[in-house]
């Protein structure tokens, strides 16, 4: 549309359609204290008991000689990304979302908005990864990692039983005969029987939620009173998307259906996926051991014969240089996030629905 440059105008508010990462997956699993490290590799040892009892002993005899369990270490690489932007002169001639067409930003101002807008940008993109993968690490026990030059497996050594299958017709969670709260208390002894602890959180697909509803014998069991009392109140402070459905009597678990979707770059399927696939259900438990760890990220400095390579320890390494031909600053934003389940069993994925 032509601007009438005799008619008075006025520019009105600026809309930021911001759809920033949620981070319920992290926030429930892998909530603690991140760990930075100050090399590019992170190891940890897993020690595995057994429900063994103690044996009988005649009370005349020496006492019975129980042998060490053991351990595994385990070594893994967080992967790096490293999301760039870059401006140009072109960027500070052009009026900025929400500038008046007359007597704006100057191009230093420009250039300063953007390069605000640019760093929430890039931790936004760097936060949905990290989200994605503790969603694989909770899902499926491993992570994979495919990009330009990199096509890895991470894989955190899960028992294969923990993956349930699609089951028969009607057994399906919108089949004739579906036994969701059985289904339910099957999936949690089979957790509490290999890591030792109850699953207390089941994060379902939009599918199976809308299944799960549907049941309204299963809907008038829900109990919402945790929600009224202010207990879960501060997981809703920091996740945002995620709705609480209430604790299903004589499961043990808090229910929630999680609205969150992101876009892979490497991935065949074009367009926005769910973060938890939507026929899906993963149970986990908050108490199970878990690490959300950083590796060193490595970073150039100096210039010319002085110039050197250094690792740095960080959830997130901002980076910003020029280039002269063309003229542009680009600024980087790098981050080694590696979420590690170390009690990897105490998490299990269930195909609920064709």
């Amino acid at each position: 549309m032509a601007i009438d440059l005799f008619e008075p105008r006025t520019m009105g508010k600026m809309l930021l359609e911001r759809k920033g990462p949620k981070g319920l997956v992290k926030t429930l699993f892998f909530g603690g204290a991140p760990q930075t490290y100050d090399t590019e590799h992170v190891d940890f040892d897993v020690e595995t008991r057994v429900r063994l009892m103690a044996p009988f002993s005649n009370p005349k005899l020496a006492g019975q000689v129980v042998d060490d369990v053991g351990y595994t270490t385990r070594s893994f690489t967080p992967p790096l990304v490293q999301p760039k932007k870059v401006t140009t002169a072109e960027n500070l001639q052009q009026r900025q979302p929400g500038e008046a067409l007359y007597g704006g930003m100057s191009p230093d101002e420009r250039g300063a908005a953007k390069l605000g807008k640019d760093l929430g940008e890039l931790d936004d993109m760097i936060a949905r990864r990290e989200e994605w993968m503790c969603v694989q690490a909770a899902r499926l026990g491993t992570i994979a990692i495919v990009g330009p030059g990199v096509n890895a497996t991470l894989d955190f050594g899960r028992n294969a039983g923990n993956t349930i299958a699609l089951p028969a017709a009607n057994l399906r969670w919108d089949g004739a005969n579906a036994a969701i709260v059985k289904d339910l208390r099957t999936w949690s002894r089979t957790v509490v029987q290999r890591c030792g602890l109850a699953p207390d959180v089941a994060i379902l697909g939009r599918l199976a939620a809308d299944a799960l509803l549907s049941d309204s014998t299963l809907r008038t069991q829900l109990d919402t009173r945790r929600m009224e009392m202010g207990i879960i109140a501060p997981i809703f402070d920091e996740v945002k998307g995620a709705t609480y459905l209430g604790r299903l009597a004589g499961t043990g678990m808090d229910l929630w259906a999680y609205d969150e979707w992101f876009i892979d770059p490497e991935s065949v399927i074009t367009g926005e996926q769910p973060m938890i696939p939507d026929k899906e259900v993963v149970i986990g438990s908050t108490r199970a051991q878990t690490e959300m760890a950083y590796g060193a990220v490595p970073v150039a400095e100096g210039e010319g014969a002085a110039a050197k390579i250094s690792l740095v320890a960080g959830a997130r390494v901002p980076q910003s240089w020029t280039q002269k031909e063309p003229a542009g600053r680009f600024l980087k934003v790098s981050a080694r996030p590696l979420p590690i389940p170390t009690q990897v069993n105490g998490f299990l994925r269930a195909t609920v629905l064709s």
